[in-house]
Formats: C-alpha cells, sequence, structure tokens
C-alpha cells in the first residue's frame, strides 16, 4: 500500500478544503497520519461548532481527501473546541476577573 504524507495531505487541504472553509470563518488542521493510511483533522473556527459540521465533513473535507487519496483505510475528523482554545479561553477568562 502507497503511504500518504503529510506534504501531500496539506496540499489537498490547502487546495480543495480550507477556501471552502475560510469562506465560512472555519478551517481545518492536520492532526496526523497513522501509519500512512489513516489521516485524522480537526475542524477550527467556526466550522468546530457549526450544526452543519456533519454534512462539512462528509461532503467536502472526507470527500475530498478520499479522491485524493483512494488507497487511505480512513479519514477521521475531530470536532469540537481543541485543548488550546480551551486554554486559551481559561486565560481570557482569569485575566477578566
Amino acid at each position: 500500500m502507497i503511504q500518504v504524507t503529510e506534504k501531500e495531505i496539506q496540499a489537498v487541504l490547502d487546495e480543495k478544503v480550507r477556501p471552502v472553509l475560510q469562506s465560512h470563518n472555519g478551517g481545518v488542521d492536520l492532526v496526523g497520519i497513522e501509519e500512512g493510511e489513516v489521516v485524522r483533522l480537526r475542524l477550527a473556527g467556526a466550522c468546530a461548532s457549526c450544526m452543519g459540521a456533519e454534512q462539512t465533513i462528509r461532503d467536502i473535507i472526507i470527500a475530498s481527501v478520499r479522491e485524493s487519496f483512494p488507497s487511505l483505510r480512513d479519514v477521521r475528523v475531530e470536532t469540537g473546541v481543541s485543548d488550546e482554545m480551551l486554554a486559551e479561553a481559561l486565560r481570557f477568562l482569569k485575566r477578566a476577573k
């Protein structure tokens, strides 16, 4: 099986996925690639908490990555707030007191 690299995934995200998500103040981050065949992504910005996230994940993100790399075993997309965003919110709240 051909192993996919982070550079190749980033190129597909930059070309096909990010422009669509950025038009809605959202984004997607590459979390990692497991064994070259399972891509892990995380929604960012407005997309992370959007009610339409599941459709975006299925119709835009997964479809684009799988179309470019049909040999992938899986594409997993995390939704919700990242640990970094939670930490930043806590720092902001502590300063506001």
